[in-house]
Parts: structure tokens; sequence; C-alpha cells
């Protein structure tokens, strides 16, 4: 789990302007490792934001920058033109489309977005993202008010939904985890028990 490693580097992107935060994110992680000719190094604690500033022996070069964004293992990474949910390399099989179908019509479908919003606001209100995130990470749908708001997303992603084939993936997907309060994990863990 993406939570395992320094959490400078995993933990969710701050709320308030994407840019902004993305920068702010990226300039305040530490850096995990300065490659150099050779060899590269693990400076302990230091920032990326200290290194442009000086606080190391040598300055971070363009390379260094394009390197470093590729060590940044947040849940949601910008790449450029679209999104990375890092999540979706993780679904077994032919599942990995549900994750891409439900956030596709939540971000494309203006009905199903409003809907999302709808749901998600009152988590908004009592929690931060990276509290959110940790909620979601070890309760997951056994937490309720998320498994409400994941409840909601999920239909309002199928009822978007035109191609009967991606609508029965996401009706099959709901059906096994989402209304029943489980997930991949439940599987693996019922799998090992």
């Amino acid at each position: 789990m993406a939570a395992d490693i320094d959490l400078s580097r995993s933990r969710p992107v701050p709320q308030g302007d994407p840019r902004e935060a993305w920068v702010r994110y990226a300039l305040d992680a530490r850096v995990m490792a300065v490659r150099g000719p050779g060899r590269w190094t693990v400076p302990r604690g230091l920032t990326f934001r200290e290194w442009v500033r000086g606080d190391y022996h040598c300055s971070p070069t363009l390379d260094d920058l394009d390197y470093r964004l590729t060590t940044l293992f947040p849940p949601v990474r910008p790449r450029g033109s679209y999104l990375e949910l890092r999540m979706i390399d993780a679904q077994p099989g032919p599942d990995w489309i549900v994750p891409v179908v439900v956030a596709a019509a939540l971000f494309d479908d203006p009905v199903a977005a409003e809907r999302a919003r709808a749901a998600l606001e009152p988590l908004w209100h009592r929690a931060a993202a990276a509290d959110l995130n940790l909620r979601a990470a070890t309760a997951a749908l056994q937490d309720e008010p998320i498994a409400r708001a994941a409840a909601s997303c999920f239909a309002a992603a199928r009822e978007a939904q035109t191609d009967p084939a991606i609508a029965a993936a996401v009706d099959d997907f709901a059906e096994s985890y989402v209304t029943r309060g489980r997930t991949r994990a439940d599987d693996l863990v019922g799998a090992t028990g």
C-alpha cells in the first residue's frame, strides 16, 4: 500500500487551488534519492524545497524535477492533461474498467457529478482529505458515511451509463462489493482466514 511509503510522498494532496496545492506538495515532500554519476544518495529529511533553496551540496536540475515527480504517490496524481487514479491498477482482471467508468461518469456527466458532490459534501465538512483517505484505507465501506457516499456515487455513475455491457460491469461490482459494504481486501482476508 502506498501509505507504507514515506507519508510526505504518499498522503493525499491537500485541498485548495489544484495547481498551488500540487506545487506545495511536490516541494514539501521529502526527496527519495538524488541521482548522481555512478551513485545515488539518500539525503535524510531533505525536501525538494530545501534542495532548491541550496540546502544540499548540489543544485537540482530540470531532470531532477522530472524524476522527482515520478517518486510522488498520492492517491490521485496529476499527469499532464489527466489525473492518474492510483487504485485502478490494483483491480484484478477485467474489473479495472469499473473505477475508470465510475470516475469518468462522476467527472464528465453533469447529473452524476452533482449527485456525487452532494453525496460527498457531508464527508468534507467533518474531515480533512488525509483523514478521509485514512478512514477509506482502513475502515473502507465499514465506515457508514463513506459507505453511503460510495453507494450514491456508484448509483449516479451507473445511471449515466448508456452501454449495456459497461452498465452490467458497474452493477456486478456494486452488488458484489459496494451494496454489501465489502472491498477486495475482504476477499483476500477470506481466502487466507
